[in-house]
C-alpha cells in the first residue's frame, strides 16, 4: 500500500464513527420533531422522525414517534404501516402491539385491533389496557360474545374497577340482557368515586329497554341534578316514544266516542239544528282531539296516509258492536278523514272526518269502539310506540296491532 492509501485509511471515518454520527443526526430529528408536535406542526414533526429514522431505523423509538404523530394527523393508513414494522422488529413487545391495535381501532378496522390487542394481552396477561381495548373492538365490531369475555376478564383482574363493570353493562344492553346490563351499571356507579355519567346513562337505555318508562325518567332527572343536562337530554331523546297521552270529543262539531253500539246517526247530530244527519244521504263532518307526549313532525301528523279510522276487532281493542250486530243493514258507512290540523304549542292533533247517512235515515253506528290509530313520527323521526299508538273509548289508548280496518 502507498504512502497515500495509508494517508486516506488513517483520515475515513470508521464504522463506529459513522453510526455514532448517525445516532448523533437522529436524535436531533427526533428532538426536532418533538418541538414541531408541541408547537402544533404536525406535517413538519412527522418529516422529521422520517428523517430519525432514516438515520437510525433500528431504534424502536423513533418508529412510536412516528406512528403516534400519524395518527394525530388522521393519516391511519401510515399509522399502520408503521406500527407494523414496529412489531416485526420487537414481536414481543406489548406496547408496540397495542400501539398498532390503536391505529387500527382508529381507522374503524376494529377486528384487526382486536387482533392486535389480544396479542398484547397474551404477551402481557396484566395489561388490562389491552383487555379493555379489545373488548371495546370486539363491541364496536359486534362480537358480543367476544366482547364481555374481554370484560370479565378485565374484572377478574381489577375487581374494584368501575370501567369494567360499565363496559360489560354496554355489552349486555347490546345483547338485549337488560337485567344483567342493569346489575354491572349499578355495581359500576357504585364503585365510582364521583358521579359516573357515562354509566348513568346506560342505565337508563337498560331500563328503556325493559319498557320501565319510570326508571327512565328517574335517570334523567339523576343526570339534570348532577348538571348533566347534555346526556339527560340525549337520553330523552333516545328513549322517549311518541305516544298517545290522551284522546277527547273536538272542541267543535265533536264526536263523542263514548256512546255505544246501535248509535243513530241522527242521534249524533241533535245539538246542530243547522246541519244533521236526519235526512237521507246526509253528510256530516266530526272532530276528534288527540294529545302526544312529545312534539311531533307537523307533515307527519298532517299527511292523511298516517290515520286509520277502523272497526275494534279484538285484542285489548275489544269488539265493535261487542261482536254482535244486531241489523248489518243500518251500519253507517266508513267514516272518511278530511283533514288533520296540528298545534305545535299543544301537542294536539284534531281529526276531521264524515259520516254519510244512508238512503232509509235509518243508520247506526257504535262510536266506543272506533279506533283511531296514528303511524306518523316525531320531530326526530321517531315511529309511534306500539304501544300507544291507537284508542278507541272502551278501553283508551293501546297498541293497535291487531285491527282490522273499518268496512
Amino acid at each position: 500500500m502507498s504512502n497515500i492509501d495509508d494517508l486516506f485509511s488513517a483520515l475515513a471515518p470508521s464504522a463506529d464513527t459513522i453510526q455514532s454520527q448517525k445516532a448523533s443526526i437522529a436524535s436531533y430529528q427526533a428532538q426536532k420533531g418533538a418541538k414541531m408536535l408541541q408547537d402544533g406542526r404536525t406535517e413538519e414533526a412527522i418529516t422529521s422522525f422520517k428523517a430519525a429514522l432514516t438515520m437510525d431505523s433500528t431504534n424502536p423509538d423513533n418508529y412510536t414517534n412516528l406512528g403516534k404523530t400519524q395518527m394525530q394527523a388522521g393519516k391511519n393508513d401510515d399509522a399502520i404501516a408503521t406500527f407494523k414494522k414496529l412489531v416485526a422488529m420487537k414481536p414481543f413487545d406489548t406496547d408496540a402491539a397495542t400501539n398498532l391495535g390503536n391505529a387500527y381501532a382508529q381507522a374503524k378496522k376494529y377486528a384487526s385491533a382486536a387482533e392486535s390487542y389480544e396479542k398484547a394481552a397474551k404477551l402481557d396477561p396484566s395489561n388490562t389496557t389491552a383487555i379493555y381495548s379489545a373488548g371495546q373492538s370486539y363491541l364496536l365490531d359486534n362480537k358480543l360474545s367476544k366482547a364481555a369475555e374481554a370484560f370479565q376478564k378485565l374484572i377478574r383482574l381489577k375487581p374494584n374497577d368501575p370501567n369494567g363493570y360499565y363496559a360489560l353493562g354496554q355489552t349486555y344492553n347490546k345483547m338485549g340482557n337488560y337485567n344483567s346490563a342493569i346489575s354491572n351499571l349499578k355495581q359500576a356507579v357504585s364503585l365510582k368515586h364521583e358521579f359516573f355519567t357515562l354509566a348513568e346513562t346506560e342505565l337508563g337505555y337498560a331500563y328503556a329497554g325493559k319498557g320501565d318508562d319510570d326508571m327512565v325518567q328517574r335517570q334523567i332527572d339523576r343526570l339534570n341534578d348532577n348538571d348533566q343536562s347534555t346526556a339527560a337530554d340525549e337520553l330523552k331523546n333516545d328513549t322517549t316514544k311518541p305516544k298517545f297521552t290522551t284522546a277527547s270529543a273536538g272542541s267543535y262539531n265533536a264526536f263523542y266516542p263514548s256512546l255505544g253500539p246501535n248509535t243513530s246517526l241522527s242521534t249524533l247530530t241533535l245539538t246542530d239544528a243547522k246541519q244533521t244527519l236526519s235526512q237521507a244521504n246526509a253528510t256530516k263532518s266530526f272532530t276528534m282531539e288527540f294529545y302526544f307526549n312529545t312534539e311531533m313532525d307537523v307533515t307527519s301528523v298532517q299527511t292523511l296516509s298516517n290515520w286509520q279510522i277502523s272497526k275494534a276487532n279484538g285484542g285489548k281493542a275489544g269488539y265493535y258492536n261487542y261482536g254482535y250486530t244486531q241489523h248489518p243493514d243500518k251500519e253507517a258507512a266508513a267514516p272518511i278523514i278530511q283533514s288533520i290540523a296540528y298545534n305545535v304549542d299543544d301537542q294536539k292533533a284534531t281529526v276531521t272526518f264524515s259520516l254519510t247517512q244512508n238512503s232509509n235515515a235509518d243508520a247506526v253506528i257504535d262510536p266506543s269502539h272506533l279506533v283511531f290509530k296514528f303511524s306518523g313520527k316525531d320531530v326526530n323521526g321517531k315511529g309511534m310506540d306500539p304501544d300507544a299508538n291507537a284508542y278507541d273509548s272502551v278501553n283508551g289508548i293501546f297498541g293497535a296491532s291487531t285491527i282490522s280496518f273499518y268496512g
